[in-house]
Parts: structure tokens; sequence; C-alpha cells
């Protein structure tokens, strides 16, 4: 994702790369925040911790892509959020964040006489399973009313699938699907540029795609 966000951006455009943060570089990176707009950071959870609170320190917005958090990483970024923008999106894909709305609409028509599934699709190197963005289409139908226990989540991992997300509806005698396939890696990288370039011109406060796209 680094490489393909740089290879995207103009060369005008100067970048400060980090692939880990720790007690040993967190000082160069608060240093090199002074000279930066903000942080993209699509790493890992470890990170979070170390980056947030250099942003905070820096004064520097902060913009996450990155899957698997806990419920403590979230209370970070609402913490965060108080002083600084953050902007949080599990999948930096607008696509993705098109499919959710169209994902809550059907929820909300069908109600609650329906079953819901939920199947992804990724690379076999991806950690995390369900996706964070399956993850996420879930909470999509809860806030319907929806029981999330009542969700069958289903992953499959092989070969270079960049990401393939599918929510089925199934009601009676029909069933609805809304889909959303990722041809190429760029989508994300492009994805979360756009998202970084919107926030760091916001104020405190913590948004999503659905707040920069105003869907």
């Amino acid at each position: 994702m680094g490489s393909a966000m740089i290879a995207l951006l103009s060369g005008e455009i100067k970048t400060v790369q980090y692939s880990r943060l720790n007690a040993e570089n967190i000082n160069s990176f608060i240093q090199n925040l002074q000279i930066c707009d903000g942080v993209i950071d699509i790493s890992h959870a470890d990170n979070m911790k170390w980056a947030l609170d250099a942003c905070i320190k820096a004064n520097k917005p902060y913009m996450c892509g990155t899957t698997g958090l806990q419920e403590s990483h979230s209370n970070m970024l609402k913490a965060a959020g108080i002083t600084i923008p953050v902007l949080y999106a599990a999948n930096t894909s607008l696509g993705i964040a098109v499919l959710k709305k169209a994902v809550a609409l059907v929820a909300k028509a069908l109600g609650q006489n329906v079953d819901i599934a939920i199947s992804e699709t990724h690379h076999r190197l991806k950690k995390d399973a369900p996706s964070g963005t399956a993850l996420e289409l879930g909470k999509v139908t809860a806030q319907t009313g929806y029981p999330q226990s009542m969700i069958n989540f289903t992953s499959l991992r092989g070969g270079n699938v960049p990401g393939e997300h599918t929510v089925h509806f199934f009601q009676g005698d029909e069933t609805i699907r809304l889909s959303h396939e990722c041809l190429n890696r760029n989508v994300f990288a492009d994805g979360a540029i756009k998202a970084a370039q919107w926030l760091f011109k916001q104020p405190p406060g913590l948004y999503n795609l659905d707040n920069m796209l105003s869907i």
C-alpha cells in the first residue's frame, strides 16, 4: 500500500516512510512529523498507540486504514479525535463506502425477517478473517437492529485476490446480493490518498468515509 500510494502521488510531494514504530525510532518519527501534513497509517495495529501519541504531540491529523483492531484501539481513536482530526476506514475503497450505504438501505427495508450472510475472499497472505471490511458490513446491518450473532461470515484465502465482498440477503423465495470486487490494489491507495487530503483540512473529530463523501 505504501508503494502504491507513492506511485500515485505527484513527484513534488515528499513522503517519509516507516514500517514499524517503537521506542527507538519514535523521536525521529515525531521530528519528521513537523514537516508533514499528517499521517496515513495502513500498517499494523501495534503501531497505532505510537502513531496516535506522536500525532497528538505534533498536532497532526491521523488517517488509519489498518484492520484487525480491538476495542482498545477504537477507544484510542475516539480519544484522539478530541484533539486532532482522525479518520478510520477498515477499507479505503470509495466503492466499499457506497456498498455500505446500499447494505443499510436493503437491511432497513427487509427488517428482521431475513437471513444475512457475508462472504469475502482475499489473497493467501491476509492474516485476519473475517476481514475488517466484512465486519464493518456486518455492523451496518446492526444499525437496523439485526442481531450480529445471526450473521454467517465466510472467508476464503488464496492466490493474489485484492478483495471481494458480498452481502447476501435471503428472504423466503428470493435472494438479494450486493457485491464489490477490487481488481487492483490502486483502488485502496487512491482512496487512502483522497481520504487523507480531505482529513488534513478538517477540525478535530473522528471521521469516516461517509463524512468525506457526504452520504
